[in-house]
């Protein structure tokens, strides 16, 4: 860990803005209850008793208003749905590094298998044969799992829970490179960090609610990737921007853009972030040209009716909803201010590699792959938006 200071932010060239929905209010007062509910705010065996947030913590990060700015529409129950789906995958987030440190290699990377091996339980098919949860991490999803499935087909559940699990087994690869002292390489971390933001598993959401209308083969399209791709890593780097100190300086983190520019480079702070800036502006002007240029093209090539094209072209709206949202919320939640900082909770080690073995089922876990690969592979925090009906979900 290395002082570092704020990191001057660089200008964000949206050309739309940002809207938010009347329900933020209600949103904001379920889903911080139901975070007390679950259990992320209690003590916890695996940091010596400490509580790893409290619900003042969570009251400033206000993860509804990020869901409010994404999708602006959303019903009451999808907004505050959707808010419980961020707090679930923000404090997962934190409670793998603050849990599984490298400071015993071995003991940490096996039990944080056994707890992404248990998380994958919690994501049955049918909505049932769920073990007892363990812990808040298990409680919360053994929650949010059946009421935001319940309402999909099996084929959308099972879309949506490879969604979910690509982005806990990233965490995997974040540990990986901690044990090794391993800062990735740029496209590396590119890759990997749509998965470790959750925008793998927002963009699923989307496309299956937009299945109906949309034919599958139009969002493998390399205008659809490209708009995706472009999108997801503009809000990514938004992330990384407004969290470089605290990651950097508080948290000892490897996965920040900045740092692998510094690292992969070897120029100091201002010039990566330099570099970092120039690198959203291109991915902003590349979202902005296919939408205007190539989407068009698409639409007369695939001959697409217009059901198809209302439907892209809502999902486009989308996308800059996802955009102006995150960056909303980045500047007003309390999660990254400099005066709210503060170094997290120091390593268990073996005990919570005890801990987490004490927590898994007597049984042998099922296997897991042992770390995420490494290069591309394909926006946690991360979150269900909406759904309606059997078929339709909509998500962010």
């Amino acid at each position: 860990m290395r002082t570092t200071g704020p990191l001057p932010l660089p200008e964000f060239d949206l050309d739309f803005d940002v809207s938010l929905s009347p329900h933020l209010p209600t949103a904001r007062r379920e889903s911080i209850d139901w975070a007390g509910r679950v259990g992320f705010y209690d003590a916890l065996p695996e940091l010596g008793g400490q509580q790893l947030w409290t619900r003042a913590d969570n009251v400033g990060f206000d993860f509804a208003l990020c869901s409010a700015g994404l999708d602006p529409d959303a019903t009451e129950t999808a907004l505050t749905l959707s808010a419980e789906w961020l707090t679930w995958g923000t404090w997962g987030d934190d409670y793998f590094p603050a849990v599984f440190r490298p400071t015993e290699t071995v003991a940490a990377m096996e039990a944080a298998k056994a707890c992404n091996a248990r998380l994958a339980q919690f994501l049955p098919l049918d909505l049932e044969d769920m073990p007892e949860p363990l812990n808040p991490l298990e409680r919360a999803l053994a929650d949010l799992w059946p009421r935001t499935a319940g309402p999909m087909s099996t084929s959308a559940r099972r879309m949506f829970k490879a969604a979910v699990e690509s982005m806990t087994e990233s965490w995997l690869w974040e540990l990986a490179n901690h044990i090794q002292r391993r800062v990735p390489d740029p496209v590396d971390y590119l890759e990997m960090r749509r998965r470790t933001f959750g925008s793998d598993m927002t963009i699923t959401l989307s496309k299956i609610a937009r299945g109906g209308a949309v034919p599958d083969e139009i969002f493998r399209t390399s205008t659809m990737r490209g708009i995706e791709n472009a999108a997801q890593d503009y809000g990514c780097l938004i992330n990384d921007v407004f969290s470089y100190q605290k990651e950097i300086q508080y948290e000892g983190e490897l996965h920040n853009l900045v740092l692998v520019v510094e690292s992969f480079f070897d120029c100091d702070r201002d010039t990566a972030a330099g570099v970092v800036s120039d690198l959203m502006r291109a991915r902003m002007r590349q979202f902005q040209r296919l939408v205007s240029e190539e989407l068009p093209v698409l639409f007369e090539h695939h001959r697409l009716d217009s059901a198809a094209r209302a439907g892209i072209t809502d999902y486009i709206g989308e996308l800059q909803d996802w955009i102006a949202g995150i960056l909303l919320w980045h500047r007003e939640t309390s999660r990254y201010r400099p005066e709210n900082l503060r170094h997290p909770h120091a390593a268990a080690g073996p005990a919570a590699a005890a801990a987490a073995t004490a927590a898994a089922p007597a049984t042998t876990p099922p296997p897991v792959r042992p770390a995420v690969p490494r290069g591309p592979t394909g926006f946690g925090t991360s979150a269900a938006r909406r759904f309606a009906g059997s078929d339709s979900v909509r998500s962010t």
